[in-house]
């Protein structure tokens, strides 16, 4: 369930993506929200907040989603956080790729309002 002690990091080097899921969340529950816009402030985020769930872009500049995947994983403190990958790229090696490293889900852009609602309240089941 997400309530109001819940964090969500929304991580997307574009700023009209971070919005729309921003708001998405912002409308359907009180939680606490983050936003980054590339891979190292995302790491400094979660290093800081300790989110329950990061939104993950795969494919940014400087550090990418898998960088950051790795990155987390190879930490004591970022490696049980739990991450919805989020990517405009349809590609089955990126998917595989990125489940390796533990992903709850992948989610391919643009996203539908009614089917992330649906995917993250379902995550949220999972998680708690």
């Amino acid at each position: 369930m997400i309530n109001s002690r819940t964090k969500i990091l929304i991580v997307d080097d574009e700023l009209i993506s971070r919005r729309i899921l921003e708001k998405i969340i912002r409308d359907q529950w009180k939680c606490d929200l983050f936003l980054a816009d590339d891979g190292s402030e995302a790491l400094k985020i979660m290093l800081k907040e300790c989110p329950s769930l990061v939104i993950l872009d795969m494919i940014m500049p400087f550090m990418n989603g898998i960088q950051v995947l790795q990155t987390m994983r190879k930490s004591a403190k970022l490696s049980k956080i739990h991450v919805l990958a989020y990517t405009a790229v349809d590609d089955n090696k990126i998917v595989k790729q990125v489940l390796k490293y533990g992903v709850l889900d992948y989610m391919v852009k643009p996203v539908d309002k009614q089917a992330f609602i649906v995917k993250l309240t379902k995550l949220f089941e999972k998680i708690n």
